[in-house]
């Protein structure tokens, strides 16, 4: 997956932008911005009913969905985290399942992955949450440049389910998110504002 030229400039320069952006988010405010955040995924989870969700571990400053998690899994949710794994000389994005308490190792990248739990298929998910960068009202999403969630989800494009959910700060909104072919919207988002259905 290559991004064209022109492309590849604009985006990494979004990136960049959007990173700093986010990590400007002062201490005591990340906090509050969290809180809500987790408090809306939970409000969403009990209103969907949902069973089985792959979330993250907050990693260069995401929002920290782990008081959710934690929550959600004391309720029966089962969660799963996503892995990096080597297969075929590239990187592929599997999911495992996650407990409070598990053991815990961080990958190449230094995020945090659970230890020999089972693998749960992408299929089996009622949603996705997904980090990013940055996003659009329209449910463009700009990563981290890898297209790990790209590939792991392109088979499900098309789909409704496994529901692809971003989550982000409202700062992190961008009026357009420039795209390339192989890159997979998202059906809706999460921020400190509530959920929301992307409009395509």
């Amino acid at each position: 997956m290559r991004t064209v030229p022109d492309q590849h400039i604009e985006k990494q320069a979004l990136r960049r932008e959007l990173r700093a952006v986010r990590s400007s988010i002062g201490k005591a405010r990340r906090t509050a911005l969290d809180a809500t955040i987790n408090r809306h995924l939970i409000e969403y989870a009990r209103t969907a009913r949902l069973s089985d969700i792959a979330a993250y571990l907050a990693f260069d400053g995401e929002p920290d969905l782990q008081p959710a998690l934690e929550r959600l899994e004391r309720e029966r949710v089962n969660i799963a985290l996503p892995v990096v794994r080597a297969y075929e000389g590239r990187n592929l994005l599997a999911f495992r399942q996650w407990t409070h308490g598990c053991e815990l190792k961080p990958n190449r990248f230094g995020i945090l992955e659970p230890v020999d739990t089972e693998e749960i298929p992408p299929s089996r998910f009622d949603v996705v949450l997904v980090p990013l960068v940055g996003w659009d009202r329209h449910g463009s999403r700009l990563g981290m440049g890898a297209s790990f969630y790209d590939r792991a989800f392109q088979p499900f494009a098309e789909n409704p389910r496994p529901m692809r959910m971003g989550v982000g700060y409202e700062a992190q909104c961008s009026d357009q998110i420039p795209l390339d072919p192989w890159d997979i919207p998202l059906h809706a988002m999460l921020t400190e504002k509530g959920w929301f259905t992307c409009a395509r």
